[in-house]
């Protein structure tokens, strides 16, 4: 009986040990290799025109509200009540559309990113895992989302996916 137990103790220990050889663990700052690929900067370019546009836009209307509201502070003596009433209701119309376009102007953005960055996030999955299955890595971790709090015993597969997507 003491030499099962002792056996199933030593078994036990070498499985463990044995598995623990086969695991494979390297971890990537996946932001910092955004930062570095080339198509970063173009897809930057495009989305501050991008920004640029809606910011004219939202621009203009704040201008087209200034001069309604200044309109009406200078014929506001010479003007009946319901043409008054008529006015303020022009007013916050125009506030409510300023209001609506700035909240578009936020989800086309966010879209907008998501577009020029699909892209470079899927090339740089595909060179992950091409990377990781080429260096027979069981898991690879994300340190830059912050649920990583220890790596030091795991391998920086960085230079290995720069040198697959070609960056420098």
């Amino acid at each position: 009986m003491k030499y099962v137990i002792l056996a199933l103790g030593l078994l036990a220990s070498t499985a463990q040990e044995a598995l623990a050889q086969q695991l494979k663990i390297g971890h990537i700052d996946r932001q910092k290799l955004m930062l570095m690929m080339p198509e970063r900067k173009d897809a930057e370019a495009k989305m501050q025109a991008f920004a640029k546009t809606l910011e004219d836009r939202l621009k203009a209307m704040g201008t087209e509200y200034q001069q309604k509201v200044a309109d009406a502070q200078a014929g506001a003596a010479s003007m009946t009540q319901t043409e008054k009433d008529m006015v303020i209701r022009e007013i916050q119309e125009l506030e409510q559309r300023i209001q609506a376009a700035q909240e578009k102007a936020q989800e086309d953005l966010a879209k907008q990113e998501e577009e020029l960055l699909k892209p470079m996030v899927d090339r740089a999955n595909t060179a992950i895992k091409d990377v990781a299955t080429a260096n027979n890595f069981t898991y690879v971790l994300d340190v830059s989302t912050g649920t990583v709090l220890v790596y030091e015993k795991g391998e920086d597969i960085l230079p290995l996916v720069k040198a697959k997507l070609g960056i420098q």
